[in-house]
């Protein structure tokens, strides 16, 4: 054979078996697509962003879809940019920061993230570990305020029971990027928060205020009070009061922003993998409209009209994250067998969560919506503004709602107090 008509019909045989390869390329899904039971079948190996529709959506999300009602409307991710100084606080510290595996605990730490993200090996037996001691330390802002939060009572079938009203604050102690003192006090606590009700009457004026002290061992506890309306007294609470459920909601003092506890109050933190997910990362900036105070349009990023009413209304976008996959065991007597959170791999956000009860059953999802905001004093930070903590087994939630703020202007730490407390709640 002709030496050129040899080498012709390899090129042609190559393009004849690349040609059907090429074809078989994956259809991009629209932006805009509203993911449905009705539709997902359609969709769910399409891509988006490059990535497989069905890969974004983890085993209990897609059978909300399918089972429970879930619609996810689809867009494309916007980019995060969070505080520079917490970002540059992270490399400046990063050296400094000493992992015990024997211990589990994390010393040397000043600011920032324990652990630059960038560096986590995924094949270290101690990622999960450092992943959620990055959480722990001050992730939006030094100042933490709960601006109008309501949880709302929803049953599955009926809709909305009841609204309770509340005011929070949490300052931390230590890892503070807000111009004045890194650290505050002695060094010996982490964090201060305050939790009051403020209506309806029935609950108005209980709340607590709790201590968390830095002590990487866990091993001391929590010191927690409860204001009790109906001696005008506050009384401490055991150390695992962290376990127990917020007032009469759904959602334990441990769900409160997903994951609360530092690592080593649970048995073991297991890095599961690292993945994309739909989560809702843009939220929009009211999340609590007082001008409808009373009625479900005070909620606007909560489908309350639409069965089964727990879920983030139609216009609350999902995008594609990354995120690290994480399953902690909690230590005996919690409620929980073990939780799943799926959190942001360039700084510790947490938008999705999975609760296990006791015999290993599937019990509870948590829908975060977050947005970026600016606090007073200029920090860029990512904040949780809407909490769908829902119940499967019961089919029921209590959603919460916030306006919330980073580093309001004027807090100092003596408005964190026990006596704060007492003072809001009479």
């Amino acid at each position: 054979m002709n030496r050129n008509i040899f080498f012709a019909s390899l090129v042609s045989l190559g393009m004849l078996i690349v040609a059907p390869i090429s074809s078989m390329a994956a259809e991009e899904m629209p932006e805009g697509t509203v993911l449905t039971a009705e539709n997902l079948d359609q969709f769910i190996n399409m891509e988006f962003e490059g990535k497989r529709v069905g890969d974004m959506l983890p085993e209990r999300l897609e059978w909300m879809i399918r089972e429970r009602q879930l619609k996810m409307p689809i867009v494309h991710s916007v980019p995060i940019e969070m505080d520079e100084k917490y970002m540059q606080a992270t490399q400046d510290g990063k050296a400094s920061v000493v992992y015990d595996p024997a211990t589990r605990q994390a010393t040397g730490w000043k600011a920032g993230m324990f652990f630059d993200p960038q560096d986590i090996d995924l094949n270290d037996p101690a990622a999960g570990e450092k992943i959620i001691w990055n959480l722990r330390g001050p992730t939006y802002g030094a100042t933490m305020d709960l601006r109008h939060i309501s949880f709302v009572f929803i049953d599955g079938k009926k809709g909305v029971e009841r609204i309770q009203r509340w005011w929070s604050r949490r300052y931390y102690m230590e890892g503070r990027l807000d111009g004045g003192p890194v650290v505050e006090g002695d060094g010996d606590i982490m964090q201060k928060t305050i939790l009051v009700a403020s209506s309806p009457q029935d609950i108005k004026g209980l709340g607590t205020f709790s201590i968390r002290y830095n002590d990487p061992s866990a091993k001391r506890p929590d010191d927690t009070w409860a204001y009790l309306k109906s001696v005008r007294r506050a009384r401490r609470l055991t150390g695992s009061a962290w376990m127990d459920p917020i007032g009469g909601t759904v959602q334990l003092y441990d769900d409160w922003d997903i994951w609360d506890a530092v690592p080593t109050k649970y048995k073991s933190n297991t890095l599961i993998e690292k993945r994309w997910v739909f989560a809702v990362a843009h939220s929009p900036d009211i999340s609590v409209d007082l001008e409808h105070k009373g009625s479900i349009k005070e909620f606007p990023s909560v489908g309350m009209d639409i069965p089964p009413y727990y879920y983030p209304a139609p216009h609350i976008n999902w995008e594609p994250r990354e995120v690290f996959v994480v399953e902690g065991i909690p230590p005996d007597g919690h409620p929980y067998s073990k939780k799943i959170v799926y959190m942001e791999v360039d700084w510790p956000r947490p938008y999705l969560g999975e609760a296990y009860d006791q015999n290993g059953k599937f019990w509870k999802f948590f829908i975060f919506q977050n947005r970026p905001d600016i606090g007073d004093d200029g920090y860029k930070a990512v904040m949780p503004v809407v909490g769908h903590v829902i119940d499967y087994k019961a089919n029921f939630s209590t959603t919460w709602s916030s306006n919330m703020k980073s580093n309001p202007d004027g807090v100092e730490a003596d408005d964190v107090t026990l006596k704060q407390l007492v003072k809001i709640a009479r």
